[in-house]
């Protein structure tokens, strides 16, 4: 019987979301996570069983992971001098943390899973929130305007997951943009 450290699992995890983040989970073999994680597809079925309670771990992995450092990194308890300065700080941080977590972020949009949904919603909720109270304004739709921010992330990070460029060959330029926009939306 082979004994799983902790690394070993965590290598065949990391492999499996790689893998399943590109191909999806229909199109993910085994073979191909097990390679990529440097075992055999063998010790993948002893310590996961199938690859239906990999993804499974996999994405609790992932949600337990993204819900500690999303609240780390993204609700900054700071008094901002102005609504822009909000926004411009608050996006950039949800361009970098949206970006060190494509993989998992991918997975999320692109399966069909009561883990994905249930993370979306979290997600919205949480945007939602932090933007109220940063952003007072009663003419805002919070919940429109967090899923603008989420889709544009989305977007913006697609391109360069696939190392494409055609939607923002300025990535600097269309961040300042879209605070912009962002900025007007909440001032109209």
């Amino acid at each position: 019987m082979i004994v799983m450290t902790d690394k070993t699992e965590n290598k065949i995890l990391d492999a499996a979301l790689k893998v399943f983040a590109k191909k999806g989970y229909d199109a993910a073999a085994t073979r191909v996570i097990a390679e990529e994680s440097g075992y055999t597809e063998m010790t993948l079925f002893r310590k996961f069983g199938t690859k239906k309670n990999l993804f499974d771990q996999v994405m609790i992995r992932g949600l337990k992971k993204i819900r500690e450092d999303f609240h780390k990194e993204i609700f900054i308890d700071q008094k901002f001098e102005n609504s822009h300065d909000f926004l411009e700080t608050y996006l950039r941080n949800l361009v970098k943390f949206s970006h060190d977590t494509f993989e998992f972020f991918h997975l999320t949009v692109t399966e069909d899973n009561a883990i994905c949904e249930s993370f979306q919603g979290e997600v919205i909720d949480d945007v939602v929130e932090y933007i109220k109270k940063n952003v007072p304004n009663k003419r805002i739709d919070y919940r429109t305007y967090g899923i603008c921010i989420i889709a544009f992330l989305y977007a913006l990070n697609l391109d360069k997951y696939h190392g494409r460029t055609a939607s923002f060959n300025d990535e600097e330029k269309t961040i300042e943009n879209f605070i912009d926009i962002l900025y007007c939306m909440i001032n109209h």
